[in-house]
């Protein structure tokens, strides 16, 4: 009875040791693998386990990165999808998500919208001439010039040269103010001796007051016919 005894408590024992271990080594390994389910769905908010047993260890560090790297690579797609890839600005697809928010905004009589469209001049003559090279070298000094002088409002790329802003605040008489700044930049920039060529921009503007009734197709009538009188 003695031996027996002894027998079944080291069985118990044996068995409980061999539970812990077992559950010590499962329960990470149960959460390892509804992280893969997760990241599959799009969902990067998994649980990495931490365990002291080396294998497993492992394999949580390597979710962990693989986690950091798709966040990442879904950041510089997002980007790529709404980023113009030669100026930086955003590009005709993050102007229409702008627009279907801006018709929302239509219905808030309290503030005053204001669009520009700018066309940049000369630029088919610039890469005949000169090659796209300097024509890229163009667009990119026409985009920088533009988002430098409307830092509070977005600033897209919708064409080869032509620029669109968008402003949920601009009242006619910042529009006026914004655009002498504008004018003074290319002003600055033509008559900088290190500049190698001309910058020229033809501008257009439409302004919504609080008080109008206006769409943005009809602004934006309004702009271009602006602009290319201009």
């Amino acid at each position: 009875y003695k031996i027996l005894f002894v027998m079944l408590l080291l069985v118990a024992v044996f068995s409980l040791v061999v539970f812990l271990v077992v559950r010590r080594i499962v329960d990470p390994l149960k959460k390892l693998t509804e992280a893969p389910k997760k990241l599959s769905g799009g969902d990067y908010d998994v649980e990495i386990v931490d365990s002291d047993t080396y294998e497993i260890k492992l394999l949580s560090t390597a979710f962990e990165n693989m986690t950091q790297h798709l966040r990442e690579h879904e950041k510089r797609q997002r980007m790529l999808a709404y980023r113009d890839s030669l100026t930086g600005l955003r590009n005709t697809t993050a102007y229409n998500g702008w627009v279907a928010d801006f018709e929302k905004d239509l219905a808030d009589r309290n503030k005053d919208f204001g669009v520009l469209v700018l066309d940049l001049n000369y630029l088919k003559e610039m890469n005949d001439v000169h090659g796209h090279d300097a024509g890229n070298k163009l667009i990119i000094s026409a985009a920088r010039l533009i988002s430098d002088t409307f830092k509070r409002s977005p600033v897209f790329r919708i064409g080869g040269d032509e620029f669109v802003v968008c402003g949920k605040r601009e009242t006619t008489e910042e529009i006026e103010h914004v655009l002498s700044d504008i004018y003074a930049a290319v002003d600055q920039f033509n008559n900088d001796r290190r500049a190698s060529y001309r910058l020229q921009l033809s501008i257009g503007c439409s302004t919504l007051s609080h008080d109008e009734n206006k769409t943005l197709m009809q602004m934006q009538r309004e702009a271009d016919y602006t602009m290319y009188a201009a």
